[in-house]
């Protein structure tokens, strides 16, 4: 009998390789859609404090009650904000490795940095500018009254252009991790110069 060529189940299984592009793919989309959620959430809780809340509560409660209940809230919001940087981070980190070689094109890079700007941003506002007005508003400051109004004006105008900031970087982060988002083929995971070829089906 002739041992004619003929095809297999195992001819039609995807190779080692197209498993683990498969695998980075699901890999680079899972961690670009938590990023996304995280940077989405985070942008639009600053807006919903800083441009919806903050306005009503300094017009309606009087002072010091909604300098009070404005600092525990942004303290309350800027423990979830350091949550969602670590998300991102720990995105950036899972996108990277995911992508290989593709991890180095300038949108990529682009996305890191802001990624790397946004948690810093986070721990500026949560580590440094929240519990110094909190402090200030313990202190009895008024925004422009006395030494300590003063101190409390420019400490809340740092943490302003550090909120619009973060609403920016947050927007763009979503845009960049749904940009940067391709489709996976095996040669992208391949390391090697060389790629090697697929051997012909049938009995080997």
């Amino acid at each position: 009998m002739n041992d004619e060529a003929q095809f297999s189940e195992a001819d039609l299984a995807p190779s080692p390789e197209e498993r683990a592009a498969s695998r980075r793919h699901l890999i680079d989309r899972v961690a670009a859609s938590a990023a996304a959620l995280a940077a989405g959430a985070w942008a639009g809780g600053m807006v919903a404090l800083g441009a919806c809340a903050a306005p009503f509560v300094f017009r309606l409660a009087p002072a010091p009650f909604s300098g009070d209940a404005m600092s525990a809230a942004f303290a309350r919001f800027d423990q979830l904000a350091l949550g969602a940087a670590v998300i991102l981070l720990g995105a950036e980190v899972a996108r990277t490795w995911a992508a290989g070689r593709r991890g180095a094109s300038g949108a990529a890079r682009v996305r890191r940095a802001l990624a790397m700007v946004m948690a810093g941003c986070a721990a500026y506002v949560g580590l440094a500018l929240t519990p110094r007005i909190t402090e200030l508003h313990r202190e009895g400051a008024r925004r422009g009254e006395g030494a300590l109004g003063v101190e409390l004006e420019r400490v809340h105008r740092h943490a302003e252009l550090a909120g619009r900031a973060e609403v920016f970087l947050g927007a763009t982060l979503v845009v960049l991790h749904v940009f940067t988002l391709g489709a996976r083929r095996p040669e992208d995971d391949d390391e090697d110069d060389e790629a090697v070829a697929p051997l012909p089906p049938g009995p080997r």
